[in-house]
């Protein structure tokens, strides 16, 4: 097994499952073959304990987060399809708000509501693939599509979508200052940055994070 192998939905359980420091090594391999080859727990606990030991070594790849980190254009997944879009210009100004308030929790937890809202449906049509319109009332239902995508490609791609986000606001404020000065009062002015800054605050301290992850 390797970490393409993984879903998002199974990482999720895995990281719950990591974050308990009561268990035990053996509790916790139990729980990841429980996990990721879907065997109820009570099965495992009767297999001879050489197995077990032969079973973990399927599961170092968890250890390190070594795999491509390459964003890719699009996400497959039960036969659908969602286009990630690599211009963060294209996503409405909604889906930032959106993002924002699930970039508030832990990162791993709401990764798939964050991916909804970094892609754009798709339709198959009798000449291939076609972007769809984004239907903000079925976020919910795109966000359980990234839960049971392959964690590699959504995991790179919410990396790029914070990266690419940070590195364009940055480069955006001075140019809004000068703009929002034109048009109004130097104080209001200083009042729509302050409030724009509280919308990418949520954005700022995840791509920190994840730039440690992206350079391990």
């Amino acid at each position: 097994m390797t970490w393409n192998d993984l879903t998002v939905g199974q990482y999720q359980q895995l990281y719950k499952v990591l974050k308990q420091p009561d268990k035990t090594n053996l509790d916790i391999l139990t729980e990841i073959i429980s996990i990721c080859e879907g065997i109820p727990v009570d099965e495992i606990d009767g297999w001879a304990f050489k197995d077990l030991v032969e079973k973990e070594k399927e599961y170092k790849f968890l250890e390190k987060l070594d795999f491509d980190r390459t964003a890719k254009k699009y996400i497959n997944v039960n036969g659908k399809r969602y286009k990630f879009v690599h211009e963060i210009t294209e996503i409405p100004a909604a889906r930032y708000i959106e993002a924002k308030h699930f970039s508030k929790g832990d990162f791993i937890e709401d990764i798939h509501y964050l991916m909804a809202c970094c892609v754009k449906p798709m339709r198959k049509t009798w000449r291939g693939w076609v972007v769809d319109k984004y239907d903000a009332k079925l976020h919910s239902q795109y966000a359980a599509d990234m839960q049971r995508a392959k964690f590699v490609e959504v995991h790179n791609c919410v990396v790029f979508f914070y990266l690419l986000y940070v590195e364009l606001i940055k480069d955006l404020q001075p140019y809004l200052m000068q703009r929002l000065k034109g048009a109004m009062t130097e104080e209001q002015a200083k009042q729509t940055m302050e409030a724009f800054q509280l919308i990418t605050d949520g954005f700022t301290a995840q791509s920190r994070l994840l730039n440690l992850s992206a350079s391990a």
